[in-house]
């Protein structure tokens, strides 16, 4: 869904369980922050209880949602608060299957191999080698508000994975694909360990002494059947949208080169020019339809939630000019951009600034993405 104050709604194959926004109302309440109006001006009022396992909502309004919400609330960690004050959240399939698992490993490979039902990802590693494991993970890079969503995830992941660490399993290191925040410590203090930001990829490093010491939860038969039900979910969610999506990230990965083709994105996707065409044309799509699509979702979220000036913004969309950018946006919002950033009433009208970059770079950067674990046979990754 696309911010009711925005323009008409777009194509949205970036998804998130629409449980995540479970607790949120309550702990709004608890910060004085009007939960309502924040749901409305970014397309999520019309969700209501109960949240079945099934529904899904805009993974982007979310995260705007989110953006919002701290900057009422005068708090750059609200989401990182947020799990603090209410935990990880209400259970699903995915975190169902790790309670049972037989080991803290299969826990981890668990949460790799599932994650994407719960959230849409560009990219997902669960490594292991002597003595150490690793989970790490990429927001897509479409995705312009990732400071909350990233503190909310990690800080969830981390929660779900400390239920099932057993004495052997020690978190060593945090780094966040986010802005470095003005107090590290609150971080610190949460994690328990040193923690990075502006990292290219999130990543949550352990070491580990024996990573198959049993689970003291461990079910194996519930396990084995919450994990064919998360299979069966999971081969749900690979739609032909899903070609879509990637060719979308593909193209937001490279979005400010100007002179981006189809030729480069099929490069990047290893396939022909000719397959990326008939396959986009299966699916009633285009590739100039796509690249302009990312473009104006990434338009909407730099003007509406950053103090980036609009010739910057061009340039990260990668406008040749600050006036072809213009003719783009009359077309889009049916008036120059610093007119449309003028007429909202949302995140921007509130003083909200997040910082000018776009993690373009996460995918590329994800094989180095923990201090060089070495890939292994028990890698799991999507």
């Amino acid at each position: 869904m696309s911010a009711r104050n925005g323009p008409p709604a777009l194509s949205d194959t970036l998804l998130i369980h629409s449980r995540a926004q479970a607790g949120l109302a309550d702990y709004c309440s608890v910060r004085g922050v009007p939960y309502e109006r924040v749901m409305r001006e970014n397309g999520l009022d019309e969700l209501r209880a109960p949240m079945t396992l099934g529904d899904h909502i805009s993974l982007r309004a979310h995260a705007r949602a989110l953006e919002v919400c701290a900057a009422y609330s005068g708090d750059e960690t609200f989401a990182l608060n947020w799990s603090k004050f209410a935990g990880p959240g209400r259970d699903d399939t995915v975190s169902l299957a790790l309670r049972y698992a037989p080991d803290f490993l299969t826990a981890l490979q668990t949460t790799a191999r599932f994650i994407c039902i719960v959230l849409d990802l560009a990219e997902v590693r669960a490594k292991h080698a002597s003595g150490h494991a690793s989970i790490a993970f990429a927001l897509s890079p479409e995705i312009v508000c990732r400071d909350q969503l990233t503190d909310r995830t990690v800080s969830k992941t981390f929660m779900r994975l400390q239920q099932v660490s057993s004495e052997g399993v020690r978190l060593s290191k945090v780094t966040l694909a986010r802005s470095r925040p003005a107090s590290v410590q609150a971080y610190e203090d949460f994690f328990g360990v040193p923690v990075s930001f502006d990292a290219p990829v999130n990543c949550l490093r352990y070491e580990v002494g024996d990573a198959r010491q049993s689970n003291p939860m461990r079910h194996d038969d519930l396990f084995a059947a919450l994990c064919e039900l998360n299979r069966r979910r999971l081969d749900d969610r690979r739609r032909a949208e899903d070609f879509t999506a990637r060719v979308c990230d593909a193209i937001a990965e490279r979005v400010s080169d100007p002179g981006l083709t189809a030729s480069t994105v099929a490069g990047a996707l290893a396939i022909s020019v000719r397959a990326l065409q008939r396959r986009l044309q299966e699916r009633g799509q285009t590739f100039q339809g796509l690249h302009d699509a990312v473009r104006q979702r990434m338009a909407v979220d730099l003007l509406g939630y950053t103090g980036m000036p609009v010739s910057e913004i061009a340039y990260r969309l990668g406008f040749s000019a600050t006036g072809n950018f213009s003719r783009a946006a009359r077309r889009w919002f049916g008036c120059p951009p610093s007119a449309w950033r003028l007429g909202q009433s949302g995140a921007s009208s509130i003083g909200r600034r997040l910082p000018p970059r776009l993690a373009g770079a996460e995918t590329q950067a994800m094989v180095s993405c923990c201090d060089g674990i070495p890939l292994s046979d028990g890698d799991t990754h999507s």
